[in-house]
């Protein structure tokens, strides 16, 4: 076997390349990747922020980089193509911005290291993917959605006479609860409520990246991915919306890589095989190794604890969904703009510290650099924390206590 195929395939290592475990290798792809995506940043200087700029960056990495041309022959979802679009469309700081927003809460090295495993350690396909997933970002306005909440999303909807949002939230057809024995974030989704005709796809969309958000709130580190249960009891013919299915498929492998931990697909009947050979082939082979299918409480149970699985799928959590609406005046931090701009101004300050960081680490990856990049992480989460109500309207587990200002997420309060 040669060095570089040698190489490759301890990368690969699907017990590595997380934070902890990291190879020596996977470390200097980080590293590599890091220096990439912080080149890109430098050249959003106010001088130079021309969208020339941005191209002659791009032009600089293919011709640079000998398996760039050779990586896109493989790209999926097109985002090399994506990449150059984002770079056309978009100021360096804008995509800057947009990358401290998929930050949030999360560590940043944890970020880099989802896209480099998506992408098999493939530092070029990673920034390729990473760029276009801002762009995605920045045209979905996931800043918006988390801003609006539930009431702005139900207005937007009747400013455009569109029909069924109230439903997403109320019928019960999806919803979140409780942690499986991997402390991953529960959503339960209840298949046999869902009739394509009774909501557009935007509709669609936007509450499952409302989800997605929220959900995102209750994954707390070490812990990075979530779980899915499909249930599928009562489920027909009439419940398959393939258009939504592949923007599920596509947000799981493009939009927010390794996010997934496990997918539950719980009493599939033998019908649901015919859809099963449909999107099957669509899948990444990962993301599908992820997908289980179970039969009865006794499988599902193995992956959730029978104090957290819901009694109506075999467990002994009374628990039943039920939506609470908004509360007046709840969001009324985010009126207090000087308030929300100090906070702003702080978490803003603090990214670049980060990024000077991480600078001083790629040149000399010291004790006292790696201490300091730590530090900062942690105050770049408080930060957050801190920030979060003025910018955030409060959620529905906001509003039933589960969220927490602190940034902790606690479901014993409903027991």
């Amino acid at each position: 076997m040669s060095t570089a195929l040698a190489q490759q395939q301890q990368l690969k290592t699907p017990t590595s390349g997380r934070i902890g475990t990291m190879t020596s290798d996977q470390q200097q792809v980080l590293t590599q990747f890091w220096r990439m995506l912080l080149d890109l940043f430098a050249d959003s200087a106010p001088a130079i922020q021309s969208t020339k700029n941005s191209k002659n960056f791009l032009s600089r990495k293919k011709t640079t980089d000998a398996t760039a041309n050779d990586s896109s022959s493989s790209d999926k979802y097109n985002e090399f193509r994506e990449l150059a679009s984002a770079l056309e469309l978009y100021s360096l700081s804008e995509l800057r911005q947009a990358w401290w927003r998929l930050n949030s809460f999360d560590d940043p090295d944890s970020i880099m290291l989802r896209f480099l495993r998506a992408r098999k350690w493939d530092v070029n396909k990673a920034l390729a993917m990473l760029v276009s997933t801002l762009k995605w970002s920045l045209q979905s306005d996931i800043e918006s959605i988390i801003s609006d909440g539930e009431s702005g999303l139900q207005q937007y909807f009747e400013e455009k006479r569109m029909k069924g949002f109230d439903l997403q939230l109320t019928s019960g057809k999806s919803f979140l609860h409780g942690f499986d024995k991997e402390g991953r974030p529960i959503c339960y989704i209840n298949v046999r409520y869902h009739k394509k005709d009774d909501q557009s796809l935007e509709i669609l969309q936007k509450f499952t990246l409302w989800t997605m958000e929220t959900s995102r709130l209750m994954v707390i580190p070490p812990v990075e991915t979530a779980c899915l249960v499909f249930n599928m009891d009562g489920f027909s013919l009439s419940n398959v919306d393939y258009q939504y299915i592949n923007f599920m498929i596509k947000c799981f492998e493009a939009y927010y890589p390794e996010s997934l931990g496990v997918c539950l697909v719980h009493r599939a009947p033998w019908v649901f095989s015919v859809v099963w050979k449909v999107i099957s082939p669509l899948i990444d082979p990962v993301v599908a190794a992820k997908i289980k299918f179970t039969n009865d409480s006794k499988e599902l149970l193995e992956y959730i604890s029978s104090d957290t699985l819901i009694a109506s799928l075999g467990g002994n959590n009374k628990w039943e969904y039920k939506y609470v609406p908004p509360k007046p005046n709840e969001n009324a931090r985010m009126a207090d703009t000087k308030t929300k701009e100090n906070k702003l101004k702080i978490r803003r300050d603090l990214e670049s510290k980060f990024e000077e960081s991480t600078r001083k680490w790629l040149a000399d990856p010291s004790p006292t650099n790696i201490k300091e990049r730590q530090e900062l992480k942690k105050k770049l989460r408080e930060a957050q924390i801190q920030l979060d109500p003025y910018i955030r309207a409060r959620t529905l587990y906001h509003r039933i206590g589960v969220i927490k200002d602190d940034g902790g997420c606690d479901w014993k309060v409903l027991e």
